[in-house]
């Protein structure tokens, strides 16, 4: 390191000027050093909003490319043994469901009350158990008119497919059953569940 001496000054001018220099010199490397922490603050609190902003975008985008099923315009829930359950909104999805989603195996679920939505288990090659049984006469019972009648138990039947035939002179959403019919008195409960993986709402039948 070298030092240049005026040599017009004394030695406690020198010394001075070297001070005042050494002074501005500290000053120059504090402003320095808060800008560089400032800039790092900035830095990080964009890097956090940009993170934040791809990762609503990496949901709203897992929303959209996911498939929606074909029994999620019904009501609908997955009984504790697996099978699928799909049930009326209305007189319009009750015809759809008896016309277009019964197979053989299946079972069909209804109550004598007027308005009564139609249930059915999907069976698709399995035999149905008596629990999931138990579970789609809650559900049948629960979204009938029962419900807003506040009855604490409703009767439930259910039958097969060939059991439903449509008469022409019936309303939308109305069939005529044929044969034997069997029946349950379910408690009514219903609880609502939210599949957080898929998004999907789902409407669960528990003890």
């Amino acid at each position: 390191m070298q030092i240049e001496i005026e040599l017009t000054k004394s030695v406690n001018q020198n010394a001075g000027r070297y001070f005042d220099l050494a002074k501005k010199a500290k000053k120059k490397l504090e402003g320095a050093r808060k800008a560089l922490a400032e800039s790092k603050q900035k830095l990080e609190k964009v890097q956090k909003e940009e993170d934040k902003f791809w990762q609503e975008e990496e949901q709203k985008q897992a929303k959209k490319e996911r498939k929606r099923e074909w029994y999620e315009k019904f009501h609908w829930f997955i009984s504790s043994e697996g099978f699928l359950c799909i049930g009326g909104r209305d007189a319009t999805t009750n015809e759809i469901i008896i016309k277009k989603h019964i197979d053989e195996g299946d079972l069909v679920f209804h109550t004598d009350l007027v308005g009564s939505p139609f249930f059915v288990i999907k069976a698709e090659g399995k035999t149905i158990s008596k629990q999931t049984i138990e579970e789609a006469s809650i559900a049948t019972a629960s979204f009938s008119r029962a419900w807003n009648q506040g009855l604490r138990t409703a009767e439930v039947y259910h039958i097969s497919k060939d059991q439903v035939k449509k008469d022409l002179t019936l309303p939308k959403g109305a069939f005529m059953i044929y044969g034997k019919r069997e029946y349950q008195t379910p408690v009514i409960k219903l609880y609502i569940g939210v599949n957080k993986d898929n998004y999907l709402e789902q409407n669960f039948i528990q003890d």
